[in-house]
């Protein structure tokens, strides 16, 4: 009550009123929710930040409680959350340095010193010569400046988006149908199913020393064609995405996406509301598709959407990388407390959870085409037999890589042919099933990047298929095959691209077989 009489005597004036607090206790959820405004929904911080705003009330009461004094009381709070807030960051810059393979900082060293240099910031403040109510004006409107840019990033992010699918009718509307042709009787189920990072057969082998020829025999056995010479068209998910569900190259889709153009938000449209998906809902087809945690490539407004349950005290994967980010992360990191939804674990979770209702899918009603992005083997949660493990990217080594990549690899490998039995045998009409990677790995050459697996199971028209074909292709020959369509083949051109200039092309020339 003090306080709430000290704040109001304050007549909430900008010079003496410290708002700065709040401020400073929201910046770091608002900051979080900049950098990855395009991976998650702006709701994923409600929580966050009204634990903030809770945690700087209670800890500014305590803090008053002790001096007495609410300029006093404000400086102390904000020195506290700073170093609070401040902790994760320090923590993983410092976390890699290690002296005769002896890792100096480590939380038993590093929460000592923050320890104590929280206690010399309150006794700085408490200091009575030390004049705090001239530090009010100054904080409050760093506090502003602070707020402003995550705020307007935020903002910016937002608007970008909301104008992405104002203009997403007219890039998708170019698409060559013959509206004249009706759907088939038995329109045959589609899977199109996305392994992230999964390499072409020849690559592996080469980068990894891992003979995969088992699996693509197994493939072949049981009636897919598998491109033995497949590039993607693009180095990046959102944009090989963006293609094979358009079933054309990114310029003609769209011509700002050019080089220069680095702006993303263009992209999610074509993969949310995809020309295939539209053409096939408009011949009667419901839309199916999984949770994937990155926010471009659910397509959450399907007729049905699979995703695991959070429980409500769960951690989701903002919530647990904001608490990364402070001293929170001493509690993440300790073993015994074995807290749940670690990144890994929700991916994990998602993987599994796709994985068995695929196997499901064709229990309900046809027809239906079933879009399913799987974060693996890009990210190395699983151990050979799906056992859970976890890899400190910071300590990540080629061995480490080149095993944990395999180990993946092995994995899905076994997942998937339990998945493809199930889809073509419990399927009345034969399915078409694709099995693509969306590109290859990182740090080798270009060429080694754009190499990925390319199986499609296409009963009755394999001879539409060919070795090099890329992703650009696949949805052409599946329409004009099975509906009637007369779309040209587009010329196979593989463009990579880095993150910064994502529109920048270098065309990469398939030397598969030379």
């Amino acid at each position: 009550m003090k306080l709430i009489n000290s704040i109001l005597s304050t007549k909430l004036s900008w010079k003496k009123t410290p708002w700065y607090v709040l401020l400073f206790a929201v910046y770091p959820t608002l900051a979080l929710l900049a950098y990855n405004i395009t991976e998650v929904s702006p709701s994923v911080a409600v929580i966050p930040l009204i634990v903030s705003i809770s945690g700087a009330m209670i800890l500014l009461l305590l803090s008053y409680g002790l001096v007495h004094n609410l300029p006093r009381a404000a400086l102390v709070t904000t020195i506290l959350l700073t170093l609070f807030f401040l902790y994760g960051h320090i923590y993983s810059s410092l976390k890699g340095i290690n002296i005769s393979d002896n890792y100096i900082f480590r939380h038993r060293t590093l929460a000592p010193c923050f320890l104590v240099l929280a206690g010399l910031g309150i006794w700085w403040a408490c200091r009575k010569r030390l004049n705090v109510q001239k530090f009010t004006p100054v904080l409050n409107v760093a506090s502003i400046l602070l707020i402003f840019m995550p705020t307007t990033q935020i903002a910016t992010g937002l608007y970008k988006q909301w104008e992405a699918w104002r203009e997403a009718e007219p890039m998708i509307s170019g698409s060559e149908f013959d509206d004249t042709v009706v759907s088939v009787s038995e329109s045959p189920d589609i899977y199109y199913i996305i392994l992230d990072t999964y390499e072409r057969a020849d690559k592996i082998q080469e980068l990894y020393e891992y003979d995969n020829s088992e699996f693509i025999n197994w493939l072949e056995d049981h009636g897919f064609y598998v491109a033995s010479c497949s590039l993607s068209n693009y180095a990046q998910t959102e944009l090989s995405l963006s293609s094979s569900l358009n079933f054309n190259y990114l310029d003609a889709l769209n011509d700002a996406l050019t080089s220069g153009y680095v702006d993303r938000s263009p992209l999610w449209p074509l993969i949310k509301h995809s020309a295939i998906r539209q053409f096939l809902e408009a011949r009667g087809y419901m839309t199916i598709a999984f949770a994937t945690g990155f926010n471009w490539s659910e397509v959450n407004d399907a007729d049905i959407y699979f995703t695991p349950q959070v429980g409500t005290w769960e951690l989701n994967s903002f919530q647990y990388m904001l608490i990364q980010t402070t001293a929170g992360r001493i509690l993440l990191d300790a073993e015994e407390l074995n807290l749940p939804n670690t990144p890994d674990d929700l991916t994990r979770r998602r993987t599994l959870y796709a994985l068995e209702k695929l196997q499901a899918v064709p229990s309900i009603d046809s027809p239906k085409f079933v879009f399913a992005h799987l974060l693996v083997p890009h990210t190395f949660v699983f151990g050979p037999n799906g056992e859970e493990i976890s890899i400190d990217k910071n300590t990540m080594t080629e061995d480490i890589f080149r095993q944990g990549y395999i180990d993946q690899i092995i994995f899905i490998n076994k997942q998937i042919e339990a998945v493809v039995t199930t889809l073509i045998t419990n399927s009345p009409t034969p399915p078409i099933i694709i099995i693509q990677g969306d590109h290859g790995t990182e740090g080798s050459t270009w060429a080694n990047r754009m190499s990925i697996l390319n199986a499609v199971y296409l009963p009755g028209h394999e001879g539409m298929l060919y070795s090099s074909i890329t992703p650009v292709n696949t949805f052409r020959i599946i329409l004009n095959a099975y509906f009637g369509q007369n779309l040209p083949l587009l010329p196979d051109v593989s463009l990579h691209s880095g993150y910064q200039n994502p529109y920048e092309y270098h065309e990469i020339e398939n030397d598969c077989g030379r």
